[in-house]
C-alpha cells in the first residue's frame, strides 16, 4: 500500500508538471501502472503515453454524464492492453489518483468495450480533465451501458490497474 501511494504521489506530481510543459515531455512520463500475478509472482508494468500509443488504438464518440454534448475518446481497449501485456486474470481493481477504486470482472468490461482513453477530442487528457487515463464506455451506441453499474466503472484519473 505504501509503494502504491508513493507511485501515485509521484505520478500526480509528474502529471501536474506535464500540464505546464509540452505534450512530448508528458509522453515520456509514467501514466499507468499495471500489476498482476504471474506464476505466483507479482509483476508490475509502468506505462507512459508513448507505450500506450504503440498499442492498438480505438476511437468512439459518445455522451457521458460528465461532459457537455458528444465527446470523442481515443485510446486502448482494455482487452488490447491486457493482450499486449500478456496479462490474464478474472477481475480488475481500478485505482484513481484520489484512491477511488472500483472492482469488476474483466469479462464484463471487455464485453462492454471498455476503453482506456488517453485523448479527448484529439487532445491528450490532462489530470485537470479526467486524465491521464479515463476508463469510458460507448454509452450512446450501447444503451444497455447507460446504467449506474457502468457509470460507476467509468473511472477517471486512473493511476493503477491490478489484475486479480
Amino acid at each position: 500500500m505504501q509503494t502504491r501511494r508513493l507511485f501515485i504521489q509521484s505520478l500526480a506530481g509528474l502529471l501536474v508538471v506535464g500540464i505546464f510543459s509540452n505534450s512530448s515531455a508528458l509522453s515520456a512520463e509514467p501514466i499507468l501502472k499495471v500489476e498482476s500475478l504471474s506464476s505466483g509472482e507479482k509483476t508490475s508494468t509502468v506505462l507512459d503515453l508513448t507505450m500506450m500509443d504503440k498499442m492498438p488504438q480505438t476511437e468512439f464518440s459518445t455522451t457521458t454524464p460528465w461532459h457537455n454534448g458528444v465527446t470523442r475518446f481515443s485510446g486502448v481497449l482494455l482487452k488490447d492492453l491486457l493482450a499486449t501485456l500478456q496479462v490474464t486474470g478474472t477481475k480488475l481493481q481500478i485505482i484513481a489518483l484520489n484512491d477511488y477504486a472500483v472492482g469488476a470482472d474483466i469479462s464484463e468490461l471487455v464485453a462492454a468495450d471498455a476503453l482506456l482513453a488517453t485523448r479527448q477530442n484529439g487532445e491528450i487528457m490532462p489530470v485537470s480533465d479526467k486524465g491521464p487515463v479515463f476508463l469510458v464506455f460507448p454509452f450512446d451506441s450501447r444503451p444497455e451501458l447507460q446504467h449506474q453499474t457502468y457509470y460507476s466503472r467509468a473511472v477517471w484519473q486512473i493511476a493503477e490497474i491490478d489484475v486479480l
